[in-house]
């Protein structure tokens, strides 16, 4: 079953370029499915109530064209069939009839004391009538390739601010500290992004972050202090105009 929310852009949205960026984006699908949860139960707090957590895996967002503050537009999601560990959902951004963004993401079911995986069996999504995924070009996990070759280009400590109910950096705010450890962010949109979320990141850690460009497509990964990879994927510019 979709799920549609209908929003008007707020200005606050939008950056420098007056286009959402991709953590605003991220931001928009995300309350979408939030929405749905809260009506179709169980929702985010039900879950933890429970002593579980749906805690984001992979991401992956086509972003086909600009979406400007005030533009009015339709957020469609929809839960997938899940199995063992994880669950899929898929998402749509509408303006009129212009299809402006798409994408998949994959969520495991998680005990929130011990971190322990659970089969999503052991909650019922039945309520939400899952729907076959988006059929994307592109898969939702990145690799990223042995060969290529990653320069340090920025660090980041997270901050009360980035942080939410789980205690840890929230995932809608890495598109934007990925983005702006780029070259002129100011001068690019991001046209596609994906993020495989490995490690959390809490309040006060910080983060290296790599960067690989090969051919206009940007890999990235931040690392924490001891090593351990937090997230990577890669990420498509596209020229504004």
């Amino acid at each position: 079953m979709k799920w549609t929310e209908k929003y008007s852009v707020r200005f606050h949205d939008a950056n420098a370029n007056d286009i959402l960026g991709a953590s605003q984006i991220f931001k928009y699908v995300q309350e979408t499915a939030m929405r749905q949860m809260r009506a179709c139960r169980p929702s985010y707090t039900d879950l933890l109530n429970e002593n579980k957590a749906l805690i984001l895996s992979n991401m992956r967002l086509e972003i086909y064209a600009p979406i400007y503050s005030y533009d009015e537009i339709e957020v469609k999601t929809w839960a997938c069939p899940s199995r063992g560990f994880t669950t899929t959902r898929s998402y749509e951004i509408w303006r009129g009839n212009e299809l402006m963004c798409e994408g998949n993401s994959v969520w495991a079911l998680v005990s929130v004391t011990d971190k322990r995986l659970l089969k999503v069996t052991e909650m019922s999504f039945d309520n939400f009538e899952p729907e076959e995924p988006l059929a994307l070009d592109k898969p939702v996990k990145v690799r990223i390739p042995s060969e290529v070759k990653m320069s340090l280009v920025g660090e980041y400590t997270i901050r009360y601010t980035d942080t939410d109910l789980n205690g840890h950096m929230n995932n809608t705010n890495y598109p934007d500290m990925i983005f702006n450890c780029l070259p002129s962010p100011d001068s690019f949109r991001i046209s596609g992004i994906a993020i495989s979320y490995i490690k959390e990141a809490k309040i006060g850690d910080n983060l290296k972050i790599y960067i690989a460009n090969t051919d206009g497509r940007y890999y990235f990964r931040s690392v924490h202090e001891d090593g351990s990879v937090n997230v990577e994927g890669e990420i498509t510019l596209e020229k504004m105009e």
